[in-house]
């Protein structure tokens, strides 16, 4: 009997195991349109990885490489890590939210710069562009709309941190609207 008990407990234990290493090997990667200050083009490629999941929760570990293009002022290329969190709603409704840190470059595009050198003469700047640190903070919502598909669209509200920015620090917002994809995993 205690043999019988204990293979019993065992084929569960493993059954468990098994169940939640599948739940949170699921990756996604997608696409997204980025506008910066609401306005202003750009996109994102994502990837996402659950690290947790049941039926109301996920912890995510995503990375995002992006650009925008502010038209006349300049161009902003990043790459970010992401650690996140999602709940369910209701059904396939998610609330989701997610912290990064990330790199972002940034390019002038409104014409020449100039500036004034300790001998105060005035001398044009190289366009190698200005590097910045670039915390982050997203919330928004996801829907898995097609259920048994592995497709999840999602609409994400971002601020973001240009760091430096004129000796201080410039805080931004993006929009971002896009869908993730999951990937068969064996």
């Amino acid at each position: 009997m205690p043999k019988l008990f204990v293979s019993a407990l065992l084929l569960l234990t493993f059954n468990l195991v098994i169940a939640q290493s599948d739940s949170s090997r699921v990756q996604s990667i997608g696409m997204s349109y980025f506008a910066e200050g609401g306005a202003y083009p750009g996109f994102t490629l994502n990837y996402e990885r659950r690290l947790l999941a049941n039926n109301k929760f996920q912890l995510l570990l995503a990375g995002k490489a992006g650009a925008y293009f502010h038209f006349q002022n300049h161009t902003g290329v990043f790459f970010m890590v992401q650690s996140g969190q999602r709940f369910r709603i209701h059904k396939q409704l998610y609330f989701e939210h997610f912290l990064g840190i990330g790199y972002l470059h940034s390019f002038l595009s409104g014409g020449d710069a100039y500036f004034v050198n300790t001998s105060g003469q005035a001398q044009k700047a190289n366009n190698f562009g200005n590097p910045h640190f670039m915390p982050s903070i997203s919330f928004g919502l996801s829907y898995d709309h097609l259920g048994k598909h592995p497709v999840m669209v999602f609409a994400r509200p971002m601020l973001f941190w240009q760091i430096p920015f004129n000796q201080a620090s410039l805080l931004q917002y993006g929009i971002e609207l896009g869908a993730m994809f999951k990937l068969k995993m064996k």
